[in-house]
């Protein structure tokens, strides 16, 4: 019961702390954009001055390419500088709740807790002991909860990666039937004609306005490249090579190259489809015939040993602890192996 009041008490520090985040959201939201805007910009400018020495200003700012590079791919309304400083406000705003909820929380006990192996004593409350490093355990939550939302956006970033190379090839389609007009305007043109459910709708629409607005070449191309680089396939790298040139010489051979383009990207599609019904039984064993064999093992000793004993030998034992990490942690990467192959890239294999 008590156990319950405390988690009730963290829930209700944690509102308080949301609540204040939402009274001074509007005044922090409208700096936001100035700053990112301002950062954003003088990285751009650095990057034209130094020239050579991109490389050595690249590794120096890793982390802000590097969430950059998957909040492009991954928000739906990205906007450059801005959409980093607001994923890494909103990251610190959990981690700091979560710290303050768990240290306010652990604060008002008038114990100890000390956290032992779940499936032995458990959580024990020691009366009448001071709380030394308390603030552990809070920030170690904290870093936990704060991590979630970048795991979450690697594993959008990854689906997305995939559903991008098949829907490259409705932009492809789609920019057969612009040819005639500038490059900039293909993409305009076919942006306006893509399904919301196409990932490639946002990106495509950026890398427009950087064709229509870039001040030199290499701004450009950096561009363009980091379009290829979200979808990550050769296709794409043969449709901004198109591109470019075609911005560079003109549209004069961009319908027929799209069009090859198109007829290699079917026929690439119609081999993957080909070779995913072959294997598919192979697949669908891999997702789910290494979890049936797991619950009709356990099962069967739970059976022989009875449950009692199973238990004791499985979570009461270093031994039956380690197996059950390396059982899980096998079923986890054989899901995940079996879930790239269910659906691979449309690329050249």
């Amino acid at each position: 019961m008590n156990l319950l009041l405390y988690i009730l008490r963290f829930v209700l520090h944690l509102l308080i702390v949301w609540g204040m985040w939402l009274l001074i959201k509007p005044l922090i939201e409208r700096h936001l954009r100035q700053v990112g805007q301002k950062v954003d910009f003088r990285i751009k400018h650095k990057m034209s001055i130094f020239g050579k020495r991109v490389s050595s200003l690249k590794k120096r700012l890793w982390l802000y390419r590097h969430l950059d590079n998957l909040l492009y791919f991954v928000h739906r309304k990205y906007e450059p500088g801005i959409s980093v400083m607001r994923f890494i406000m909103r990251t610190a705003i959990v981690f700091i709740a979560v710290f303050l909820s768990g240290l306010l929380t652990l604060s008002e006990l008038p114990g100890q807790l000390s956290f032992n192996n779940p499936f032995l004593e458990g959580i024990t409350f020691n009366e009448g002991r001071s709380i030394q490093g308390a603030w552990r355990f809070p920030l170690f939550m904290a870093v936990i909860f704060a991590t979630i939302p970048y795991f979450r956006m690697r594993y959008i970033y990854a689906q997305r990666k995939v559903h991008g190379s098949y829907d490259l090839l409705d932009v492809v389609k789609i920019s057969t039937k612009f040819t005639h007009l500038s490059v900039d305007s293909v993409l305009d043109r076919t942006a306006d004609f893509l399904t919301d459910k196409n990932v490639l709708k946002g990106p495509l629409k950026l890398l427009g306005a950087a064709f229509s607005n870039y001040s030199n070449e290499k701004e450009l191309v950096e561009e363009a490249g980091r379009f290829s680089n979200a979808i990550g396939t050769t296709f794409a790298l043969e449709f901004i090579s198109d591109l470019l040139y075609a911005e560079k010489e003109g549209t004069r051979y961009l319908k027929s190259s799209l069009m090859l383009l198109n007829r290699s990207m079917e026929q690439q599609r119609e081999t993957i489809l080909t070779v995913k019904a072959g294997s598919r039984d192979a697949i669908s064993l891999g997702l789910y015939g290494n979890l049936l064999v797991l619950v009709s093992t356990v099962g069967t000793f739970m059976y022989m040993l009875k449950p009692d004993i199973y238990f004791q030998l499985q979570f009461e034992t270093t031994v039956g602890l380690s197996f059950l990490m390396v059982i899980v942690s096998g079923l986890f990467i054989s899901f995940v192996i079996s879930t790239i192959l269910a659906r691979p890239k449309l690329d050249y294999h």
